[in-house]
């Protein structure tokens, strides 16, 4: 058994009355129970077998009978059967919860669980043949760390055979979930009928998933290490967006693009769901000619080609409709996401002013008196598309334009108007 706990803590086990977490619970209890200072033991009744209630009665005596405290949480899973879903992940995702609360409410440190070397096996197995192994481990780990605490697997390295032997040596009660022979889940199809049928040949072993497993986690560190150095070189972040060299993006391989763009989306979603079919898309519009295109917008963030860069950035909070802006005394001024500051009403041509979003034919004079349309300034600025409708344009009452953004100020104004982009001036960088 591998122990990654302290004497001090708190360890919690997640017991399903089956053969593997009632020798992790046995073990626990008569052959390590020097080596942590509190064990509490966790139930959860799923409410879909006869045997559930009996298996839940069990437990709890079982736990009363040798002190351990004990708390038990009934699933409610009739939508999901309803519907026709497979219950496995909406199952565990409610499970997850319960222990999270569980672990914050006990104050606890470690959550165990049962899974074993033959779990393990399944698992490389399940994630090479669902597209599931590039972009994550291929399989378990002994230690994860989530949400305040340590979720710990310390049988990960022994064989269920072994398993099986310690409970006929030790005569340790458990309930054989019937469900485990039935193929309709996947994993009980790769547990009870593919790897078996792998095994009888003699020139094949399934166990060899395990090597492979040890060779794509070296893989994936050094891939994890050229990623950090990529955004520690090309990456610019602050609370807000993040922005990329679109030129340094291009020259990485595939699979680094694809560990890169989670790695950074994961600043602002904690699961990213992009499909690599989606990322595809991303990358052979990145290494196109397109100056500016929307990739992806989700809630959390978005995700754009903006000019030289790919910029993800939170949703900026929409504040600027087709309003417009009287000003008649010298001040402050807040237009969308910028400040606009005039100074001396007396050194502008006229006692009023407008301020007010961009519109179509819109031009400024420049310094050798030629005229150029504001939308080509815009463009030569590189300003991203979703800020150009942001940006105000001061005019006076007859229609000359003083100011547009940070872009451009009249020659003569400008030390009477200063104008502050208040969010993330991507365009500026």
């Amino acid at each position: 058994m591998q122990q990654h706990w302290k004497v001090t803590d708190h360890i919690v086990v997640a017991v399903s009355t089956g053969i593997d977490s009632m020798v992790l619970l046995h073990q626990l209890l008569h052959d390590v129970a020097s080596t942590y200072r509190q064990l509490t033991c966790l139930h959860v009744h799923h409410g879909l077998r006869a045997a559930s209630d009996e298996e839940a009665a069990f437990i709890e005596r079982y736990c009363e009978q040798h002190e351990i405290p004990f708390y038990m949480k009934r699933l409610d899973l009739s939508e999901v059967v309803a519907e026709g879903r497979s219950i496995q992940n909406d199952a565990r995702e409610m499970r997850y919860e319960w222990f999270d609360r569980m672990m914050q409410e006990l104050n606890a440190d470690c959550l165990l669980t049962a899974h074993h070397e033959d779990d393990q096996v399944e698992t490389i197995f399940y994630r090479l043949f669902t597209g599931k192994s590039t972009r994550n481990a291929l399989g378990m780990t002994p230690v994860d760390v989530r949400r305040g605490y340590r979720v710990l697997r310390p049988l990960l390295n022994t064989p269920k055979q072994v398993i099986q032997a310690y409970q006929q040596q030790h005569d340790v009660p458990y309930f054989e979930d019937v469900s485990n022979a039935s193929n309709a889940y996947v994993r009980n199809d790769i547990r009870n009928r593919i790897l078996p049928q792998i095994n009888e040949n003699a020139q094949l072993q399934s166990a060899q998933l395990l090597k492979l497993k040890a060779w794509h986690d070296e893989a994936f560190m050094l891939m994890a290490r050229e990623v950090d150095h990529f955004i520690e070189r090309f990456v610019t972040t602050n609370a807000h967006s993040i922005t990329v060299s679109r030129n340094a993006f291009n020259g990485l391989t595939y699979h680094v693009k694809m560990l890169t763009l989670d790695t950074l989306l994961r600043q602002f979603d904690d699961t990213v769901t992009i499909s690599e079919r989606t990322y595809a898309d991303w990358f052979q519009k990145l290494a196109s000619s397109v100056a500016q295109t929307q990739l992806l917008h989700t809630n959390q963030w978005h995700a754009d080609i903006v000019y030289d860069k790919l910029v993800i950035m939170a949703p900026m909070q929409k504040s600027i409709d087709t309003y417009t802006v009287q000003v008649t005394e010298a001040g402050t001024y807040r237009f969308g996401h910028y400040t606009v500051q005039i100074t001396d009403m007396s050194a502008l041509p006229e006692s009023e002013l407008r301020i007010r979003a961009r519109q179509s034919g819109d031009r400024i004079t420049q310094y050798n008196g030629h005229h150029k349309k504001v939308s080509r300034l815009m463009i030569d600025a590189k300003v991203p598309a979703y800020l150009r409708t942001e940006m105000p344009v001061i005019e006076t009452a007859y229609g000359d334009i003083l100011a547009v953004g940070t872009l451009y100020i009249q020659q003569d104004y400008q030390d009477v108007i200063k104008i502050q982009f208040m969010g993330d001036d991507i365009h500026e960088k």
